[in-house]
């Protein structure tokens, strides 16, 4: 009775329903699967709901997307990798200051190609000459220290490189700019913490002050993923930088957790929380075979008192932020953030946190019928599965027996993981 008061006033509130949908569209909400759209529509029709005439409309405003914008990223990932490999050849017969002058005009030219390009309303070729400036960029400066040899002590190459990516977002505001331009700053950390064992302040406030911000003001997932992406690996880079013991990334993934809960705009909030969820997960993973490592080989780990208050400090605010909002349905996401590494037996314990997670988001999501918590529960479930069957199989099974196992339950896995995607699609159908 309830979807048939919902349709009813779908054909009533005709003219206000797809003004809504037009400016919902209007302000960027374009990841909508226009197939999946269209075969629910066919439902629709079919059961009288709305006409074909009114599916049509609402198919316009999601056009097609064009083909070539898949063809043309890939293009622009081969000709980058052929600059590269280009750049750093043998060009032994040619003066070091040639090269670098005819970098410099080549790189040039993509700029102002790309420039034009984009003025002229071609916006997709503008954008990848443009990046491909971007790229010659980054290898020219490379480059120019390889052939004269300049000692580095410090990844400020990346530094040049981000803050070029950030100037040119700034000009032209594209995704695909923002997207590089956030690789680039978390791969110059990477090679910070590998080659020089530090961790570059400039580029976590280059993140921090200039990709962070647009991305709190654009308001776009993928801006927000790619922004917490990159602090959840920056976190790990800090903590092996500075020496600090595996468990100090649960106080800055729960650090994370714990802003994406102050942050009042949603769209930038919940990649944050997701993926602090994520990190979480995979760390607690990880922790059962190192806690089972120091079992067996009677290690020892060097506690903190500091981590000890921070992480009671940023527990207890989390805590009482959810109980305030009264948000105790995700209270099962607080155990992931639990120091078990205090306890006997610490790795026993990780794995039935993980477990204990899976089976609260499985069981929260058939009690409220959120197919997509059912999904996302029944793979953290899997994955803790395998972890306890690689972390206790590996040392005491035959190794093609292990393996041959290991592939049967990565067979189930997808097998499961699909059924929820097809349950979780067929409920998005029954929803519109």
């Amino acid at each position: 009775m309830l979807k048939l008061d919902i349709y009813r006033m779908f054909l009533k509130y005709e003219r206000i329903i797809f003004t809504g949908v037009y400016f919902v569209n209007k302000w960027g909400v374009e990841n909508v699967n226009r197939s999946t759209l269209k075969k629910a529509g066919k439902v629709w029709v079919e059961k009288d709901i709305i006409s074909a005439e009114q599916l049509n409309r609402i198919l316009e405003l999601y056009p097609t997307r064009e083909p070539r914008i898949l063809l043309t990223i890939f293009s622009i990932l081969l000709i980058s990798i052929g600059f590269l490999i280009f750049i750093f050849s043998d060009w032994a017969q040619v003066p070091h200051f040639s090269r670098i002058l005819l970098v410099a005009v080549f790189m040039v030219g993509l700029y102002v190609a790309g420039y034009i390009l984009y003025e002229k309303g071609q916006e997709i070729l503008g954008i990848t000459f443009l990046i491909l400036g971007f790229v010659v960029f980054g290898a020219g400066l490379l480059l120019a220290i390889n052939i004269y040899s300049i000692v580095l002590y410090s990844a400020w190459p990346f530094v040049l490189w981000s803050l070029m990516a950030l100037v040119l977002f700034m000009l032209y505001e594209h995704h695909w700019m923002f997207s590089i331009g956030v690789t680039v700053t978390t791969i110059g950390q990477i090679n910070s913490g590998i080659q020089f064992g530090s961790f570059n302040y400039l580029l976590i406030a280059i993140l921090l002050l200039g990709f962070t911000h647009f991305a709190y003001h654009r308001q776009e997932k993928l801006f927000s993923y790619l922004i917490a992406i990159s602090y959840s690996l920056q976190a790990t880079i800090f903590m092996s930088a500075h020496n600090q013991e595996y468990y100090w990334l649960i106080v800055y993934f729960l650090m994370m957790y714990l802003i994406s809960y102050l942050i009042k705009r949603e769209l930038f909030a919940n990649p944050i929380k997701n993926i602090s969820l994520v990190s979480i997960f995979i760390l607690g993973m990880f922790q059962t075979i190192i806690l089972q490592d120091i079992f067996y080989f009677d290690l020892e780990l060097r506690y903190s008192l500091l981590f000890l208050v921070l992480w009671i400090i940023l527990f207890s605010s989390i805590l009482a932020l959810k109980l305030f909002k009264r948000d105790n349905a995700s209270l099962a996401n607080l155990v992931l953030f639990l120091p078990v590494f205090y306890l006997p037996f610490a790795s026993i314990f990780s794995l039935i946190i993980l477990f204990a997670f899976s089976l609260a988001w499985i069981i929260l999501g058939y009690r409220k019928d959120i197919h997509f918590k059912v999904l996302i529960g029944s793979i953290a479930f899997l994955l803790s599965t395998f972890t306890a069957y690689v972390q206790y199989a590996w040392a005491t099974m035959n190794k093609s027996l292990f393996f041959i196992i290991g592939g049967l339950m990565l067979l189930v896995m997808s097998m499961v993981i699909d059924r929820q995607r097809r349950l979780l699609q067929g409920q998005r159908g029954d929803e519109r």
